[in-house]
């Protein structure tokens, strides 16, 4: 429902700055990317994420390949939301600490 989407885009929006990218990992349709105030980049692997990336969102189901080491996740990934898609999916939401930030 469209509350549901615009309430999983505002936990987003209140996260992370509007001017970094935010890389959806394989993403499926998901309305809430219109409501996220940050551009949003599809990628179709955690492994072709770029290495200078700050966020990105994968579903639940990936989250034990960006967590375990050697499979190509960013260093240091963490994960700060959990958010609920329309048809009530789970998506992680994770930020990679850099040195500049944090």
């Amino acid at each position: 429902n469209r509350q549901q989407v615009k309430r999983a885009a505002a936990e987003i929006n209140a996260l992370m700055p509007p001017n970094e990218t935010l890389y959806a990992v394989n993403p499926d349709y998901q309305p809430i990317f219109f409501y996220v105030k940050a551009p949003v980049q599809y990628v179709s692997n955690v492994k072709n994420l770029p290495h200078d990336v700050h966020y990105f969102l994968v579903r639940s189901a990936d989250e034990v390949d960006v967590l375990a080491t050697g499979k190509g996740a960013p260093l240091g990934a963490r994960p700060i939301a959990r958010v609920h898609d329309y048809s009530k999916r789970e998506m992680v939401l994770f930020k990679v600490p850099s040195a500049n930030k944090d």
